[in-house]
């Protein structure tokens, strides 16, 4: 069982780091900057972008300054942003009492416009040490989401708790979505989309 338990770890740290990896060169460049950022044109760039560089926004003459003053790093254009859109079924696992092995049905109905959208997650089967208070409570009623896409990536909050939300984060490999509960003990939750069902005449 204790393989079980480092698998579902290392499936939730892998997810959280595939945001984004610097190379070694890269690291070596930014350690040999005695300061965080290259010039005062470079500060006023990353105030005015937020950090949140979109490739998009960056004029020609962000490019040209950048050149000259030597700021270092790659553009890397975002990804398409993935649309969630549909319903999605499949199961979770978890970790319960003495590290046994839980298991559940799972469903989630997600509608996107843009980066942003909306759903309901269901799960069931959940009472086991890392599933939160706020999912075990709903039961069959499901919890209500709201969500951020960037790239293939999706944070989604829950929006119909009392206190703190409850956050997971998704992300969609091929036709699958795959998923899991920050903050908590692993929980893994795995769905495929159904198909759209054409209308019968």
């Amino acid at each position: 069982m204790d393989s079980l338990r480092w698998w579902l770890l290392l499936l939730a740290a892998v997810m959280f780091s595939m945001s984004g990896c610097a190379s070694k060169d890269q690291w070596d460049a930014w350690a040999s900057h005695p300061a965080h950022y290259a010039s005062a044109n470079h500060w006023e760039f990353s105030q005015r972008t937020g950090g949140d560089i979109d490739p998009r926004i960056i004029t020609p003459a962000d490019q040209a300054v950048a050149a000259k003053e030597g700021w270092w790093g790659d553009l890397v254009p975002l990804a398409p942003t993935a649309d969630f859109t549909g319903n999605w079924v499949g199961s979770w696992k978890g970790l319960g009492l003495f590290d046994s092995l839980r298991t559940g049905d799972a469903r989630l109905s997600l509608m996107q416009s843009g980066i942003l959208g909306a759903g309901h997650l269901y799960m069931d089967n959940t009472i086991v040490a890392g599933v939160p208070w706020s999912i075990r409570y709903a039961g069959s009623n499901g919890v209500r989401l709201g969500y951020r896409v960037r790239g293939a990536d999706a944070e989604m909050r829950q929006v119909d708790g009392a206190g703190a939300p409850t956050i997971l984060a998704f992300t969609m490999v091929d036709d699958r979505l795959v998923g899991t509960i920050v903050g908590g003990a692993p929980v893994v939750i795995t769905l495929t989309k159904m198909p759209v069902q054409s209308a019968g005449r």
